[in-house]
């Protein structure tokens, strides 16, 4: 973020003349030039109290956790809260404390294998979307990043991820469409 100031001019044909209001700051990011309303030290105190807010949410679900060990919804809303704070390992070391709650949730274990996919742990990954698939096979997500995973790794299984695209597809997942099409052309790339 780069710190920056403006003013508003009075212009006559388009020529700034004199100043018409006070100097205010605001922030531009280096690398996309969003500008934003805020100082800089605006900016990184609201990021800090809402990573404050955030870290206090996971203390609480994890209390509640420890109440209620089988709570497969607040799991699955940890897991998923460490997944967007990129606390990955943190993730993975609250569903193996509750493995209660882990098995019994197709949601729960499709949460913990995104969170394996963010790590680029692939194998691992499609392992948690397999069991998810076979506790359910009519759940449209674990088929969707399934087949991420397999077109992900570093050896591709492109017929596996496409045929798992697919599946999703027939599910009514969102974004089923463009995963098939992304997977196939890039198979017909490294098919050349």
């Amino acid at each position: 973020m780069l710190s920056k100031r403006y003013r508003t001019w009075f212009t006559l044909f388009f020529l700034p003349l004199f100043p018409i209001s006070k100097s205010r700051p605001f922030s531009e990011c280096a690398n996309c030039h969003a500008q934003f309303p805020l100082s800089t030290d605006e900016i990184t105190t609201r990021v800090a109290e809402g990573e404050r807010q955030q870290s206090a949410e996971a203390i609480r679900m994890y209390n509640s956790l420890r109440h209620s060990p089988a709570n497969c919804v607040t799991l699955n809303d940890l897991i998923r809260l460490y997944g967007s704070l990129k606390e990955y390992d943190q993730a993975i070391s609250a569903a193996a404390q509750f493995p209660q709650a882990l098995h019994n949730s197709e949601q729960v274990m499709t949460a913990l294998g995104r969170v394996h996919l963010a790590k680029q742990e692939h194998d691992k990954a499609v392992e948690w979307f397999d069991q998810a698939i076979d506790r359910n096979d009519q759940y449209g997500e674990p088929f969707f990043h399934r087949a991420v995973a397999l077109s992900q790794q570093p050896e591709p299984d492109f017929a596996a991820a496409t045929a798992s695209a697919r599946s999703a597809r027939n599910l009514n997942h969102q974004g089923a469409d463009e995963l098939i099409q992304e997977i196939e052309t890039k198979a017909g790339k490294s098919e050349t």
